[in-house]
């Protein structure tokens, strides 16, 4: 890709202030983080709601995730953000059911969670295999895609060779992350946050003036054809997109990942002061991540098809870098360095997270469970900056093999594809245990591969799943697998032992289907009736209602901006409820745990 912009010398000013603000944070932080393993990845578990929950935003808005979006709706529409949008339902679950119950567990990773919920060698195995999937594979791949983004950018806007540029800016994030850890990470998020969503808008605006306004926009993407680029749901003619759409809100959100919460953003949650702000963090996270951010992207994207008309090549970066180079064409002197540094800040808040929370379970999962455990804090902390370091070299390889940002984020929900019904259910139900989730896990990542080699080999009809085009059908048929698999796991293998069933209720105190194990364990049940459902209608009309009438506003489209403030009001009900009945459930948990 040619370079496009012209950086000045007040645009590397603003981008070398922001970058010596992160090394003396970490400086400055180093100190305490050095204190214990919980200071070094949980923040002393003493992070406020809004601390924790920004930190989380900051961290999902990668360099990578403007380009990504912006290129799917000039190649899908806005409908194809569908992709990530169906997430606001997981998010919610998150917020009214699992947060509080996170945070009451008491544990430092999300993979401690194995150790306190099932026993046994299948137990052991899980949390090993876990600890290297994760840290190993799943981190690998998303350091990869994010670095590939960040070059895109680099090229677009320096002109420089990326890996210069690139180079400086993961040394920085690796001295603060190293010395610091999670304090380091979460500080320097808020300046991220800040400059990464002062950057979108300023150039969702320039986009949006550059075409004449919102109703302009409108007129001129029918004037062209383009005029289904806009609609937020696919109508039924859009026969590809419908498919993919129903998939993605029928399907992915609960079935692929964890909508329990897992990597960072359970740490997050583990790191809140208590179950209050544990679930709020959660709740301002999916507002910002799903209503603040993507308007300002899906702007760009749609006046690119306006301004940039011809197919942008491969070779130049294919439509992903439509972004970049409207930053350069819109942006006036100082924005572009606001810009430029926003962009920046966004790389540097996702591989500092990236690199923290994988070493947390490389040292806490993995090295404290198995090697050493009655080593002292501070060689546990030693370990783990040990840990970054090999966490961040992963990533820069797979960064080398790695092509397409919307590809990569395809490939992963493949690889996780089926495994969040039992995510949910270990928390709900008690006939879960550790050969549920090897099974759901072994199986997704054998049909994603065998599905990948024979597409590879270009034997159809698998060549056409591994396309984007065929992701719905891919996942549908892992999910389908994947459910058989955990189900014949669970009922062919021996169920948890009463006594760690008794110990985890006990100290977690679940809602669902646990049989005699609470009167087993001396308490009374918990029950939040359904509260925890009013909160997760009412957030998922909150967030998609208030996502729909920014886009409303913007676009001068009234049906959008009324019908969307229409499910607001309803979701601040609903979220009111839900948010009383959590905080009423986290009260009458704590109780029987002090008469425990």
């Amino acid at each position: 890709m040619e370079a496009t912009v012209h950086v000045t010398t007040i645009d590397y000013l603003i981008i070398v202030a922001y970058l010596l603000f992160a090394l003396v944070m970490g400086v400055i932080l180093g100190k305490r983080a050095s204190k214990s393993l919980a200071e070094y990845f949980a923040a002393g578990r003493s992070l406020p709601w809004w601390l924790a929950g920004t930190s989380m935003v900051a961290t999902t808005f990668a360099a990578d995730t403007p380009l990504a979006v912006s290129g799917l709706v000039r190649t899908q529409g806005v409908a194809g953000n569908w992709f990530w949008w169906n997430g606001v339902f997981a998010n919610m679950l998150g917020t009214f059911l699992f947060a509080p119950l996170w945070r009451r567990s008491g544990v430092l990773t999300d993979l401690e969670f194995i150790k306190i919920r099932y026993d046994g060698k299948a137990a052991e195995f899980l949390r090993g295999f876990r600890v290297l999937y994760s840290s190993l594979i799943y981190n690998s791949i998303v350091m990869g895609w994010v670095i590939l983004g960040a070059s895109k950018i680099v090229q677009a806007t320096f002109g420089w060779d990326p890996w210069v540029t690139l180079g400086v800016l993961i040394v920085i994030t690796f001295i603060y992350t190293l010395s610091a850890g999670l304090w380091g990470v979460v500080i320097t998020d808020i300046v991220q946050f800040i400059l990464a969503v002062t950057g979108a808008v300023w150039l969702g605006i320039s986009s949006l003036l550059a075409v004449g306004g919102g109703t302009s926009l409108v007129s001129q993407l029918a004037e062209r054809g383009l005029l289904e680029r806009l609609a937020i749901v696919p109508t039924p003619e859009m026969r590809e997109l419908w498919v993919a759409f129903l998939t993605y809100v029928l399907l992915q959100w609960w079935t692929v990942g964890r909508p329990d919460g897992e990597g960072y953003i359970a740490q997050r949650i583990l790191s809140t002061r208590d179950e209050r702000h544990a679930t709020l963090a959660f709740l301002w996270f999916a507002f910002a991540h799903y209503v603040i951010r993507p308007w300002w992207w899906l702007l760009v994207g749609l006046a690119s098809l306006i301004l940039i008309p011809e197919a942008i090549p491969a070779a130049r970066g294919g439509d992903e870098a439509a972004y970049p180079m409207l930053m350069g064409r819109l942006l006036p002197v100082g924005v572009l360095g606001i810009m430029v540094a926003s962009l920046l800040a966004a790389f540097m808040s996702t591989m500092d997270t990236q690199m923290n929370w994988a070493a947390s379970y490389l040292t806490n999962d993995f090295y404290r469970a198995y090697i050493r455990r009655d080593a002292s804090d501070r060689h546990y902390v030693l370990m783990a900056r040990v840990a970054t370091t090999v966490i961040l070299l992963l990533g820069v390889g797979v960064s080398l093999i790695t092509q397409e940002i919307s590809k990569a984020w395809m490939l992963l929900a493949g690889l996780n594809a089926g495994i969040g019904t039992v995510s949910v259910l270990r928390w709900l139900w008690w006939r879960v245990n550790a050969w549920s989730e090897l099974g759901a896990m072994l199986t997704a990542l054998v049909a994603n591969t065998v599905i990948h080699v024979l597409g590879w080999m270009k034997i159809a009809p698998f060549a056409m799943l591994i396309e984007k085009e065929g992701f719905p059908y891919r996942l549908m048929i892992i999910v389908g697998l994947t459910q058989v698999a955990w189900l014949a796991f669970t009922f062919l293998t021996s169920p948890v032992s009463r006594e760690r069933l008794v110990e985890f209720y006990r100290r977690v105190r679940p809602p669902g289907w646990w049989g005699s194990i609470p009167q087993e364990a001396g308490v009374v049940p918990v029950r939040m009736g359904w509260g925890w459902l009013a909160g997760w209608a009412g957030g998922a009309f909150l967030i998609y209602g208030g996502l729909f009438a920014l886009g409303g506003l913007l676009l001068w489209q009234s049906s959008w901006l009324w019908g969307g403030l229409a499910a607001f009001v309803v979701g601040v009900i609903g979220v009111r409820y839900g948010l009383q009945a959590t905080w009423r459930q986290s009260v009458e948990a704590a109780e029987v745990q002090w008469r425990s």
